[in-house]
Formats: C-alpha cells, sequence, structure tokens
C-alpha cells in the first residue's frame, strides 16, 4: 500500500524526521513540503526493493547449496572437513532452528537426523551471512593443537579433479583436499569481487530497512541505478 498524504499530513509529518535524514532531499528541492514528497517516494521505491532483494539472496543461496551437492552429496552441509568455524556454527545454528513434525503416536517431534531433515529446511534456516563467507578465502577449524586453516577457493570451490554427479560425489570421498572441482557461480570474478557482490543484497536490505536514499536524491523519481545495477549484476553471474 503506497503512502500518498494530503498537504496538513505531510506538513504534521515533517517534524517527526529528523533534520540530518532529510537534508539530502532539501538540498535538491525547492521547499520542505517537496523535500517530504521525495523522501516518501525514496520510502515507496525501498519499499519496492524488498521482493527483488529476497529473490537475489534466495537464488545466490540455493545456486550455491546445488553445486555443492553435487559434488559433495545431499549432506554436504554435514562434511565439518569442509568448513571453518564460522560456517560451522552458521549451520549448527540453523540445524537447532529447524523444525521437526510431531510423530502422530507420541505427540512429540521427530528427531532430528541427516535423513529427517531436508536439506532445503537448513539451507532455509542458515543466515544469508553464511553463504557470503563461503566466498571469501576461508578461516579456521579448530583450536589449539587442531587448529588449522580452511581455504575455501582451492578446497571448497576448486578442489583437484573434475567431472559431476556420481562420478564427483565418489571423488569428494577421498577427502577436502582431493575433492571434485566445484562450479563457483561467480567464477571468473576474483574472491574480492565475488564476496563484495554476494554482499550486495544484504547490504541494500539494509539500506532498504533504514530508507536510506537508493540512489542520488536528485535523480527525481525513476529507478534506483545503484540498486537495481548491484543486483542485475548478481543475476548474470548466476545466470549462467
Amino acid at each position: 500500500m503506497q503512502i500518498q498524504p494530503t498537504a496538513k499530513q505531510l506538513s504534521l509529518l515533517e517534524p517527526l524526521i529528523s533534520r540530518p535524514r532529510l537534508s539530502p532531499y532539501a538540498s535538491v528541492t525547492a521547499s520542505s513540503a517537496s523535500a517530504m514528497e521525495l523522501y516518501l517516494w525514496n520510502v515507496r521505491v525501498s519499499a519496492a526493493f524488498a521482493e527483488v532483494i529476497a529473490l537475489a539472496e534466495i537464488i545466490l543461496r540455493n545456486a550455491m547449496a546445488e553445486q555443492l551437492a553435487a559434488a559433495y552429496g545431499a549432506t554436504w552441509y554435514a562434511r565439518a572437513e569442509l568448513f571453518d568455524d564460522r560456517t560451522i556454527n552458521g549451520f549448527r545454528t540453523a540445524w537447532r532452528n529447524v523444525s521437526m513434525p510431531h510423530d502422530r503416536r507420541t505427540g512429540k517431534p521427530q528427531g532430528k537426523t541427516l535423513g529427517t531433515v531436508p536439506a532445503g529446511k537448513l539451507v532455509a534456516e542458515s543466515t544469508f551471512g553464511c553463504w557470503v563467507n563461503l566466498l571469501d578465502k576461508g578461516g579456521t577449524r579448530g583450536e589449539g593443537p587442531f587448529k588449522k586453516n580452511v581455504d575455501y577457493d582451492s578446497t571448497l570451490w576448486r578442489g583437484a579433479g573434475g567431472g559431476r554427479g556420481q562420478q564427483s560425489r565418489s571423488r569428494a570421498a577421498a577427502g577436502p583436499g582431493r575433492g571434485p572441482r566445484v562450479e563457483d557461480p561467480f567464477r571468473p570474478a576474483g574472491l574480492v569481487d565475488r564476496q563484495r557482490l554476494a554482499r550486495r543484497p544484504p547490504s541494500a536490505r539494509s539500506r532498504r530497512g533504514r530508507f536510506d536514499p537508493c540512489g542520488n536524491p536528485s535523480r527525481l523519481p525513476g529507478v534506483s541505478s545503484h540498486g537495481t545495477g548491484a543486483l542485475c549484476h548478481l543475476r548474470k553471474k548466476l545466470d549462467r
């Protein structure tokens, strides 16, 4: 539902918006009423981006999950040797958050096992940040004498070998360092570029939630080139 306030409502609303927030709009308009109209236009644009951002995040995590499942099996997320502690903790939290249907005989929730929890549920419950982390260089796993560096670029996404499907999954059993070559959704983008690209949807979502300017306020109602450009770039990287 779009906000279409009357002139009187605009005058009542204006004092409730802080000066620093309105200043970008006031600097390119001739009156306080026009500044408020432009500000509310930005609110509507921000709301419109919600659907696009949500789809971008879902498409990205699904594309990554599909490639990982093809290489390491349906329960790839349970292979701790592939991930650093950040990712393991992220998937552990997602596992706890998965709700299970109740057993009709006992009235209690069904037990959680790799066989009873669909991979799609874990993918949906995990935070988007968990997926973005999979596109950086990787962190560490373990503590003390058991601490190891985890290199996502060479082990998770670019493991030695080739092939896909069942052949790739059998090769994955040899370990992450000798596993299959997984199709990185962002190739040939560089490591820094692909993570920056993946961070754009949550960054845009954060800006939308704060109703920050979606673009240059001096550009009157139209399409924000910054927001749409970032999301279209992400779509092109995945649509291959």
